[in-house]
Formats: C-alpha cells, structure tokens, sequence
C-alpha cells in the first residue's frame, strides 16, 4: 500500500510510538510517507533519514495558491464543502486555511497515496478527514489520550466520519463507543520493538525505581515523589521534562538527593535507564482538568525488559500491569504505593527473574509492534481506495 500519515509535528521525540509503527509498516513491504503541520520542536534523533516528509508549515503563499488553484479545478464541489465545513469546526478548534491545505492535497494525488492515516484525533485528524474528502481518499486515526480526555474537539464527528479508528486499550474503546457510537472501533495496542527492548545484562537486584514521562499532573509523579519518602533505602530517577518540573524538585527536597529528575532523554538513553532500573513506577491518575494517560508505551517496553512494574489501579493499566510482574496501588495514594514498591523491591532475585521473564512474553504476545501493526494494516488493505488520480 501507498500509505500517508498526517501528524502534527514530526519527529517528535516523545512520540517514538509513531515512530514504531512507520517503520513496522515499512518492514511490512508498505510504502509510507509523513505530511506535518510542522517540524517537532524536539526531534527524535531515532527517526528514519530516508522518509519522504512534507511539512505543511515550509510551504510559501505562492505555493498554496498555485495548489489551490490546481485543487479547485479539480474538485469544486469539494472546496466548496470544505470552506463551508471550516466554519462549524472553527468553533471547536483551528482549522488550517484550505489554501494552506492545497499543497497536501495536491501531493496526495500525484504521488498516488492509497490511505491517510492521523496519529490524535486532534489537528491532525481533521487535516487527514479534510484531505480525504478532499482527494476522494480513505482514512483512519489512532486516538490516544489528551485528544480523547483533555481536548475532544470536533471528536464525535471525526471519529465517526473516519473509515477507521484505532486506539490502544479497552478503556479507550469502552470510552470511544459512548462517545462516537458510530465510529467503526478497532483497539490496537501501541507495540515495542521486542528486539530492541532485549536486555544486555543481568536484572540489577538494587533499590532503584524509575519513571518515565512528561512531568505533568497526569502521571502522578508528586505521588511517586511522596511514596519514595516513606522509603529511606530507595533512589527515584524520573525521565521527562515539563511545566512541573520546578515543583517535583522542590516537592523531592526532604529526599536529599535520593530523587533525580534527568530532563528528556533519547530513545537510546531511555532503554540504558530501563536496564539499569529495579523497578518501573507509572502512577497515573485522572488529573483536575479531565486528562489522563491510557496504556503508556513505557510500561510495555519495561515489561519487553523484564521489569517489574508498580502502577495505579487506573485507566488502561491493569490490563498489562498483572501479576506476578506488577502491582497495583489505588491512584493519588502516596502510602499504598509505597507499600507495593516496597513488595516489588522486597522480592528475591529468583522471584524477580521469574516474574521478569512474564512480562516480557505478555508483550511479545499481546503489544508486538510488528504483530500489532500487522492488524491495522489489514483493516486499512480492506477498505483503502485505489489510487484513480
């Protein structure tokens, strides 16, 4: 297949899941190009050199009008539609300029794209809906987290237009068929490279908890913070960076230097901070404003690594945080987690080892990027459009 995924900024690095999938698709014997609004303001130096990307954002007036033109010639009664469409979707949210559009459009038809797909149900997603009325194409999204919970705008009518919607775990869907009835639901699993996530050397048998994400509200990180308190002997290192950082910082003082937060980290770093870690903590919870994670992707690749994992009892998490590998607190409860991390840390190396070796055959069964990305692509073979120019 001729594939385009339309994203919002690329390559981002806290986006490596994207990433993931483009080069799974690629593996798969697709052909896949990526259409941006803009370039990410923290690139993913893990992205692959070789891709065909168009960003919208570099594209001059002269070039849009041109496209516009081409665009206009081609598909009146389309442009027409959209201009009139972009006024009810402007009460929700930007809608980008069809002359800013044009030149997506126009490429689309000349290259032959089969299919669109939009990572978010956010900008992205009305961009692919748009160009695929546009351009007579299918499309599909993957919905993930704050486009769902924080901003759903225009969800209902995106969702429900899209040939296809894909999100990563049964919280997900549950929430999705309440919210867009009619939106054709398939749950995907955001996969990890099991190779990739393949342990060099021995489980550490240490006191070290680790987390990874961005350091807002949603993730829980105060929470950790306060747990690992209660816990002399244990050292905390947080990866991620965001708006709470200086708060975190002052919030870990009593610790005295036992909680270190490393700022973003490449992909590369990431996994050399899984290997060295004795336990991964993800405890969300549904933050004041509404938002809130799904299945994080980290807890899958700590699991690929036979980790032990120690998350609340919240969202998509316990349907991969079982036992014997994890544990489960209730979320915004700085003792009860402490407690599970300290039965995680408690457990012997034998224990650790067995339980390790668990998760990870949970992941090469159930979040296999290539098994998972497999799926979607058949369900996009069945309904994408012949490319009729």
């Amino acid at each position: 297949m001729r594939l385009l995924f339309v994203l919002d900024q690329w390559p981002e690095l806290s986006e490596t899941f994207v990433v993931n999938e483009l080069q799974a698709l690629r593996r798969l014997g697709h052909d896949v190009r990526v259409q941006a609004g803009q370039p990410a303001a923290h690139a993913n130096p893990e992205a692959p050199e070789d891709l065909d990307v168009h960003v919208l954002a570099r594209d001059d007036r002269v070039r849009g009008l041109r496209d516009l033109l081409w665009l206009a010639r081609r598909r009146p009664l389309a442009c027409v539609r959209d201009l009139a469409a972009c006024r009810r979707w402007g009460r929700e949210e930007w809608a980008r300029p069809l002359r800013a559009l044009a030149p997506g459009a126009r490429r689309i038809v000349e290259r032959g794209d089969e299919h669109l797909h939009a990572h978010f149900a956010a900008g992205a997603a009305l961009d692919a809906l748009r160009l695929a009325r546009l351009t007579g194409r299918t499309f599909s999204i993957t919905a993930h987290a704050y486009d769902i919970f924080l901003t759903p705008r225009n969800l209902r009518e995106k969702l429900e237009r899209a040939d296809a919607v894909f999100t990563g775990c049964d919280y997900n869907v549950e929430y999705l068929r309440r919210a867009a009835p009619r939106a054709r639901l398939q749950k995907i699993v955001m996969g990890v490279d099991v190779a990739a996530f393949a342990r060099s050397v021995p489980l550490p048998q240490g006191r070290t908890v680790l987390a990874i994400g961005r350091l807002v509200e949603k993730k829980g990180f105060d929470v950790l913070v306060d747990a690992v308190a209660r816990l002399p002997d244990v050292k905390l290192r947080i990866v991620g960076d965001g708006p709470l950082r200086a708060q975190l910082a002052q919030r870990a003082e009593p610790c005295h230097g036992r909680v270190v937060l490393l700022g973003s980290r490449a992909p590369a770093e990431v996994r050399a901070e899984l290997e060295r870690a004795d336990v991964l903590a993800m405890p969300c919870v549904v933050a004041r404003d509404g938002d809130r994670d799904s299945m994080p992707v980290v807890v899958k690749e700590a699991m690929a690594m036979g980790l032990l994992v120690v998350a609340s009892d919240e969202v998509g998490l316990p349907e991969c945080v079982r036992a014997p590998w994890g544990l489960l607190a209730p979320p915004g409860d700085a003792d009860a987690l402490a407690e599970q991390l300290r039965a995680a840390l408690a457990l012997s190396p034998a224990e650790r080892r067995r339980a390790g070796a668990q998760a990870r055959a949970w992941v090469q069964a159930n979040a296999d990027v290539d098994g998972e990305t497999a799926r979607m692509a058949a369900v996009i073979e069945a309904l994408r459009t012949p490319p009729a120019g």
